[in-house]
C-alpha cells in the first residue's frame, strides 16, 4: 500500500503544472491509500482556491461567513469530483495515527509541519513505506520512500 499526499490530488484536480505526472502516478500504482487528514487538507484547498477564484474571497473569516450563510455550492462540483476520484481509483481511507508526544518529537526531529508529521506517523503505524508526493520534506523520513 502507498499513501497519496495532498499535493498529488491538488495538481491533478486543478490541472497544475504536474497534473500529467500526477495522473501517471494514479495509473501506475494500485493499492493506494489516504488518511482522513489528507482528505481534510485536499477538501480545504479545494474550498479555499475556489472561494478565491469564483467568489473573490481571500480571508478565512469571510469564507466561513459565506459558508455559514450560503453553503458550499461554489465548490460542490470539485468536492464531488474528488470524492468520485477516491472511489474510481479505489483508494483506501485510513484513520490518522499520532500520539501527542510522538507527534511533537517527529515534528522536531524531522523538521515537519504537524500535518506532515501525522502522515508520516500514520504510515509508520500501518507499515506503509512509500508515499506519492511532490513534497521534498518527506525525503527526511527514514521509513518512507518518496515517489516520484
Amino acid at each position: 500500500m502507498k499513501i497519496v499526499d495532498t499535493n498529488i490530488f491538488v495538481e491533478y484536480l486543478f490541472d497544475g503544472d504536474r497534473a500529467d505526472e500526477a495522473e501517471r502516478l494514479f495509473a501506475s500504482y494500485p493499492d493506494l491509500a489516504v488518511t482522513v487528514g489528507i482528505i481534510d487538507e485536499v477538501e480545504f484547498v479545494i474550498i479555499r482556491r475556489l472561494a478565491k477564484k469564483r467568489l473573490g474571497i481571500r480571508r478565512l473569516s469571510r469564507l466561513k461567513e459565506h459558508i455559514r450563510k450560503r453553503g458550499l455550492d461554489f465548490a460542490i462540483d470539485m468536492l464531488e469530483r474528488y470524492t468520485e476520484m477516491l472511489r474510481e481509483f479505489d483508494i483506501t481511507v485510513l484513520r490518522d495515527h499520532s500520539e501527542p508526544k510522538e507527534l511533537l518529537e517527529t515534528m522536531r526531529i524531522y523538521k515537519l509541519t504537524p500535518s506532515d508529521a501525522i502522515i508520516a506517523l500514520t504510515c509508520k503505524h500501518h507499515g506503509i513505506n512509500t508515499i506519492l508526493t511532490f513534497d521534498e520534506d518527506f525525503k527526511r523520513i527514514p521509513w518512507l520512500k518518496v515517489i516520484p
